[in-house]
């Protein structure tokens, strides 16, 4: 019994170390299980170049981002960054390559800085950009991955030493300026332009009344005529005549004496006064005046009647 289990024993030794030395064999070719953590699909590297800068002086950041194209799709990856209080200057640039199973996506940033919070503090100052973001879809399987990226520190240098700073003969002192002041008081410079601008305003509308709108006074003294209208016409007809207005001229005063003849309804006066109006010979003095004498005595035995 005991010779039995000495022998299970030594068979059960020989079974282990054969298992063992077949396990270093095929780690030895690199064959059999894989040894530590599996290959990554998304490899991101970050750098900015220089590290060393003046201020003023732009730097380049740039992420370099390889993936398995097999398993990540390389037209979804896109990189999230942000360098406050640095902007980015231009366009920034993105490559994208794929070879064979592996694909290439480089992005590329130029950086600048002029404005406070990017000047050295002291001799020398770090400036550190926040982490950036790297996301991506993957070919088979539903929803996006990610990945962080670690930009590297940037030394801004001063281009001036501390000791040249200390030793400058500075020519103003703000300790001994003058204390502002003025021959007239704000407040009373502000009332007179107030009311100079009233008074202008004024004067404007004043100015406005009397060029665009008659007095009414003026108006009112004006004398109304209350002549009749046929009187009103032959004056016009004998004045043009007396004057020795032109043919136009007599012809429209005689229309005019013929147009108030037919509304008082004498029609064969208002005919005549037509017949010497466009008469090819100019009318003469004495047919417009026994035009008009007859003309009043009918208009007066209308008038009586």
């Amino acid at each position: 019994m005991k010779r039995a289990a000495v022998i299970a024993v030594q068979v059960a030794a020989a079974v282990l170390v054969g298992l063992a030395i077949r396990e270093l064999w095929l780690a030895g070719r690199g064959e059999g299980d894989a040894v530590g953590p599996p290959a990554r699909a998304v490899a991101v590297t970050a750098d900015v170049a220089p590290d060393v800068v003046a201020f003023g002086t732009p730097v380049v950041a740039t992420a370099d981002v390889v993936v398995d194209a097999t398993v990540v799709d390389p037209k979804s990856i896109v990189l999230l960054a942000d360098f406050t209080p640095y902007e980015v200057a231009g366009t920034p640039t993105v490559q994208r390559r794929v070879e064979g199973a592996t694909a290439h996506v480089s992005f590329r940033y130029t950086l600048r800085c002029l404005r406070e919070g990017c000047e050295p503090a002291g001799a020398r100052g770090v400036a550190q950009f926040r982490t950036g973001l790297v996301r991506y879809r993957f070919n088979d399987t539903p929803g996006t991955g990610r990945d962080v990226v670690d930009w590297p520190p940037v030394i801004v240098a001063s281009r001036v030493a501390a000791p040249a700073v200390e030793t400058i003969d500075w020519r103003a002192d703000r300790t001994e300026l003058p204390a502002v002041t003025s021959r007239v008081s704000p407040w009373t410079l502000a009332v007179a332009l107030l009311l100079g601008a009233l008074a202008l305003a004024v004067c404007a509308v004043w100015l406005g009344r009397r060029l665009w709108h008659e007095p009414p006074a003026l108006l009112e003294l004006a004398p109304r005529d209350e002549r009749p209208a046929l009187e009103r016409a032959l004056e016009l007809a004998r004045a043009e005549v007396g004057n020795g207005a032109a043919a136009p001229d007599r012809r429209r005063a005689l229309e005019r004496v013929a147009r108030e003849l037919d509304v008082l309804g004498h029609r064969e006066l208002a005919d005549e006064a037509r017949a010497l109006a466009w008469s090819p010979r100019p009318s003469t003095p004495d047919e417009i005046e026994g035009l008009a004498r007859r003309a009043e005595t009918a208009a007066g035995r209308g008038a009586a009647a």
